[in-house]
């Protein structure tokens, strides 16, 4: 498959932007600035501003690089290509989320406290989205719900992807409520993402498996 140019304009686009806001804000920084924080926001790990907005950098293109590759030597990859163009949006939104994270720091590295209930929204419209989306994703081994279950059966992965998308938005919607009241992040996450990965991505493709196994029908 040929390099498409109008695939890669958003993610392109994003990486503009990110060079755009670091020329802007880059000579207000301090030397030294937060790149690690604990649960209460407060900054716990410093680098040098050129060491940080590096490493941002590099970790944004190797996604980028990554999630735009790697599907093309997934061992489903016939399978995967009629519905490559949804495995690169969701790139796109993953590269969304970092520049969103990115500006979040920022924004830290001048107040010295990261705004938890910010990120908490961030990633509540970024789990909507992708729920949205895991229904329609097709079996592969680098996106989605990937536990052994799943990647064993066709029946399996779809319906799993169909619950979990469910409750990834259902989650997001919840995470961003409960952000916007400020209650506490570690909160947040235990009552919302935890139960998700454990049911979506243990529970529920086990116990059909199984029941699937004992019918004769997992494939």
């Amino acid at each position: 498959m040929k390099w498409n140019l109008k695939q890669e304009i958003v993610p392109l686009c994003l990486l503009a932007l990110f060079g755009v806001l670091t020329a802007m804000f880059y000579p207000t920084l301090a030397e030294r600035i937060p790149t690690h924080f604990n649960i209460e926001g407060t900054p716990n790990q410093y680098h040098s501003k050129q060491t940080a907005v590096l490493l941002i950098f590099g970790l944004i293109v190797a996604i980028y690089g990554v999630l735009t590759f790697i599907p093309r030597i997934d061992p489903f990859w016939k399978t995967i290509q009629p519905k490559y163009d949804l495995l690169l949006l969701l790139r796109d939104f993953v590269l969304m989320l970092m520049l969103f994270i990115y500006i979040l720091s920022i924004v830290a590295a001048h107040e010295g406290k990261l705004r938890l209930d910010l990120m908490g929204v961030g990633l509540g419209f970024f789990f909507m989205l992708m729920g949205n989306y895991m229904p329609k994703l097709p079996r592969n081994w680098f996106f989605g719900i990937r536990v052994p279950w799943t990647l064993s059966s066709e029946v399996v992965w779809k319906r799993t992807h169909i619950v979990g998308g469910w409750w990834f938005v259902g989650s997001g919607l919840v995470m961003i409520i409960l952000s916007l009241l400020k209650v506490n992040q570690l909160v947040v996450m235990g009552v919302t993402m935890l139960p998700a990965a454990v049911y979506t991505g243990f529970i529920y493709p086990f116990m059909l498996y199984r029941k699937l196994q004992r019918e004769g029908k997992k494939d």
